[in-house]
């Protein structure tokens, strides 16, 4: 019976409870899975907390399934709960509150673990967050507060907060390093609060939208060094990528430079009928903040499907184009593209966009960009700029999200000792280096470990796009795959716990 290790409890292990549940047929017996994670929040990790209902899952629901070859599961989850989520009557979708959605992830994951428990596996949960993992012989130790597990094979799914506290503010009055859950962090917020938001990504967007909620009435800043607000969501259209393929993909040489990929995009959009220098410049030089929400707040119910496309492909083969692209272009990507890449290829909904040009309508938001420093000054915030231009603020709310950015402060003393004994290597674009075919996890000295997986925002420098949850269902259900066909392990005697 071979015994699964799942360490971190997030959407990230959701998603990979669900792959095993739909590969179970495919081990050659029953065997235990081992969860271990605290239990608050439990499947639903940081983003779809309990939490206000004013701020959106980021995707339709069709986009968002637990299950890899199952996309339409979430969808019928909420039919079944008389949730709208098909587009409306103009093809606007329609999206989950981000609570609600949490709701699926937890019921997804309960009815994946009944199957398994079905099939005669056993489950056993371990309510602590994991301190440390050890290889040992031929399986892993998973250290935790009041002991330890062995399991045969493991699988890190260690994410949450991940947030640079780029200015060294965390700790000061009237700074709030961790905006989630929103209706903790700022429901108490001043109504009349002048507020820096130190970000103009997704989550200062979900920042906006619940002070909005809260009823605060004061101006919000975003400030970025990019000034990018994420773009807006075009209409729903059935869109499938008919050259940025997995099959084309792999006609080519490798490796891919950036301009062959812009090569390739270009045929995609204009085989539609799309403009595809119009959506170029838009990623390569786009206008102010503000202009930009607005004239693509306009464009949002175009027939013109460029866009959808190219966004397609990025759910599609943005992992596979990320693992063909030159060394040289990925460190250019991250240096210089990666706020504009992002803007593109995580939309907000329309309706979240329409809310932001109201809030710009009544000043009551700015974006600015070339954010230099923020420094505290006396009861407040100097907020300063390039070209020497400021900005006081009675509060400041960390949205960053940079590039760069620390692994989870769950994952740090986590992984140290697995580092220091050459367990686990350090990927040169950030988080861990792991086979890209199969996700397991690579040493130091550079062979897989086929007792180690690693999924999720720990793998980021592998696969570059690890934020979306198709994202983590491709990568789950690999490495279930990779579990399920690796031989069964010789009988302990020994039980799996250990002191």
């Amino acid at each position: 019976m071979p015994g699964i290790g799942v360490i971190g409890c997030g959407t990230v292990g959701a998603t990979l409870v669900a792959a095993l549940a739909a590969r179970v047929e495919e081990f050659t017996g029953p065997g235990e899975l081992v969860l271990v994670d605290r239990p608050e929040g439990r499947w639903r990790g940081r983003a779809y907390q309990r939490d206000t209902e004013a701020v959106l899952a980021n995707g339709p629901m069709f986009g968002m399934s637990l299950y890899l070859n199952d996309p339409e599961h979430g969808v019928r989850w909420a039919e079944a709960r008389g949730l709208a989520v098909h587009p409306d009557e103009r093809g606007v979708h329609r999206f989950l509150s981000r609570p609600v959605y949490g709701d699926y992830l937890e019921d997804g994951v309960e009815e994946a673990l009944d199957k398994l428990r079905a099939a005669g596996w056993r489950v056993r949960s371990v309510e602590e967050r994991a301190t440390g993992v050890e290889r040992d012989g031929d399986g892993v130790v998973i250290r935790h507060a009041s002991g330890g597990v062995r399991v045969d094979r493991a699988v890190l799914c260690v994410g949450g907060r991940a947030d640079d506290d780029a200015y060294g503010l965390r700790g000061t009055p009237g700074y709030i390093d961790d905006p989630y859950p929103l209706r903790d962090a700022l429901a108490e917020v001043a109504e009349d609060a002048e507020i820096a938001v130190i970000g103009s990504g997704m989550i200062a967007t979900d920042v906006l939208m619940a002070l909005r909620a809260f009823g605060h009435r004061g101006r919000v800043t975003l400030a970025s060094r990019s000034g990018l607000l994420p773009s807006v969501r075009r209409k729903a259209a059935r869109v499938r990528p008919a050259v940025l393929t997995a099959e084309r993909l792999a006609e080519l040489p490798k490796p891919l430079w950036l301009a062959d990929i812009a090569a390739l995009a270009r045929e995609e959009v204009e085989a539609a009928g799309g403009d595809f220098d119009a959506i170029a410049a838009d990623l390569l030089d786009p206008a102010p903040a503000e202009e930009r929400l607005r004239r693509q707040l306009d464009d949002s119910l175009s027939d013109d499907i460029g866009t959808q496309l190219l966004q397609r492909a990025v759910v599609d083969i943005g992992q596979d184009l990320w693992l063909a692209l030159h060394d040289s272009d990925k460190e250019q990507v991250l240096r210089t593209l990666h706020a504009r890449l992002w803007s593109f290829a995580s939309p907000i909904p329309r309706s979240t966009a329409v809310k932001l040009v109201e809030l710009c309508d009544e000043k009551r938001l700015r974006v600015r960009a070339g954010i230099e420093t923020v420094e505290r000054d006396g009861d407040g915030y100097l907020v300063r700029y390039e070209g020497g231009e400021a900005d006081r603020a009675d509060l400041v709310v960390n949205a960053v999200t940079s590039v760069y950015r620390p692994e989870p402060p769950s994952a740090g003393g986590l992984l140290g000792l697995a580092r220091t004994s050459g367990v686990l290597a350090d990927h040169p674009h950030g988080g861990i280096r792991v086979d890209e075919e199969t996700g397991r996890a690579l040493t130091a000295s550079g062979q897989a470990d086929d007792h180690l997986f690693v999924l999720g925002e720990l793998t980021r420098g592998a696969y570059y796009f690890v934020s979306a949850v198709a994202s983590f269902t491709r990568r789950a259900d690999e490495i279930a795959a990779s579990l399920a066909a690796l031989p069964e392990p010789a009988v302990r005697d020994a039980a799996l716990s250990t002191p």
